[in-house]
């Protein structure tokens, strides 16, 4: 009989000990979540997850400032140019690292372009000044830089880097100037102190005209640019490159445009012999120029009478005016031989931004575009394909 109360006693000792057991395991249990983090951290501590980690989360401020290297890191190269054909060539390589220039305005012949105050101060603050070179400029390039006090060093010739070809200006009696001495290579840059009537003896400066040349000229203007920039060298490298395709594209394209023309009908006559480059690398022959060697001096009349006798012998159908010139005398040789007068075409300038010829590209097909739906024969078939041309209703005249 004693035994019952004993257990009794027992009992309401072990219940509440079970009862204190319970809560413990129950509180023990709901820690088991808060335990998860650490683990966690263990395992984005392998360097796999260090790396997703650098993937996936915002850089520090530190590291953003290094991101941008593809933006100029200081001032933009200042550069000035003589042409507005140069200039267009500047910005493609340069992009936003250079602030370019141009002397020469849209549709101005550089031959006669007057340099003023402006271009002085502008000359004076240049990184750089690019020119065509080969005598192009000489007549007021050299006076602008002294006047402005600048390092001659820095004037950069790109024409010295395209394997110039020799200037074939036409004299009297059809002979080549350069033939007749040595007396243009004394002259400095082609010119004479009392005049510019030998603008062009020598080495001929209009090499633009052949886009394999330009290549040429584009990747000395990506190392002229590295050489006071060289935090941008790759990119004007890349630059170049891309341009270069471009000129590539370019050239296959007047290929095939020239390839629509038989070779007895590529023969030009132009105001001004500026097309020697495109007449080799396109096979064209350069029947005659009104104003061979300068823009700047007119023919005389016996000069003019020849010109049409050589037209009228070579069976030439068109004769090709500039944008930046008179057509008066073209007009006269046109019609005194019974050819067609072509106005219109982009020699020594670009036209206006936007335009037909805005740019270096642009302007090239247009003058092609131009000579080729002109002299394509027979007449019926230029015309219907005059109308998907660029070539302006107007330039027929």
């Amino acid at each position: 009989m004693e035994a019952r109360p004993i257990l009794r006693k027992n009992l309401r000792l072990i219940f509440p000990l079970l009862a204190l057991t319970l809560l413990l395991g129950l509180a023990c249990g709901s820690e088991e979540p808060v335990a998860q983090p650490p683990a966690q951290a263990t395992a984005d501590s392998s360097p796999v997850a260090a790396v997703q980690q650098q993937q996936t989360t915002p850089s520090h401020p530190a590291s953003q400032k290094q991101a941008p290297s593809a933006e100029p890191e200081g001032e933009v190269v200042n550069v000035v140019t003589t042409s507005n054909i140069v200039a267009d060539w500047v910005k493609a390589v340069g992009q936003d690292r250079v602030d370019v220039f141009s002397m020469l305005p849209p549709n101005t012949d550089p031959h006669t372009y007057q340099s003023g105050a402006q271009d002085i101060a502008r000359v004076a603050d240049a990184d750089l000044v690019i020119s065509g070179g080969l005598g192009l400029e000489a007549g007021w390039l050299n006076e602008l830089v002294e006047n402005a006090a600048q390092d001659p060093s820095l004037i950069i010739e790109l024409g010295n880097e395209v394997d110039p070809i020799d200037f074939v200006g036409l004299t009297e009696d059809n002979e080549p100037d350069h033939e007749e001495g040595e007396e243009s290579s004394a002259e400095v840059d082609g010119h004479e102190e009392n005049g510019e009537e030998d603008h062009h003896e020598g080495l001929d400066p209009h090499f633009w005209f052949d886009p394999l040349r330009v290549k040429q000229a584009i990747n000395s203007v990506a190392a002229q640019l590295s050489s006071v920039d060289p935090a941008g060298q790759t990119l004007y490298r890349d630059n170049a490159a891309a341009y270069s395709q471009e000129l590539d594209d370019l050239h296959a394209w007047i290929e095939a445009e020239v390839e629509l023309l038989p070779v007895e009908q590529r023969l030009l006559v132009t105001s001004h012999d500026s097309f020697q480059y495109f007449a080799q690398r396109y096979s064209f022959e350069i029947v005659g120029a009104l104003m061979p060697t300068t823009t700047e001096v007119e023919p005389s009349a016996q000069d003019l009478a020849k010109l049409m006798e050589t037209i009228e012998h070579s069976g030439a159908k068109a004769v090709f005016a500039e944008k930046s010139q008179t057509d008066r005398l073209s007009r006269q040789i046109a019609e005194d031989t019974g050819a067609r007068l072509i106005g219109g075409l982009y020699t020594g300038s670009l036209g206006q931004p936007g335009g037909e010829a805005g740019t270096y590209l642009d302007f090239m097909r247009y003058n092609v575009s131009t000579i080729v739906e002109f002299l394509k024969e027979p007449g019926h078939e230029r015309r219907s394909l005059l109308k998907q041309s660029p070539v302006p209703k107007g330039a027929e005249k």
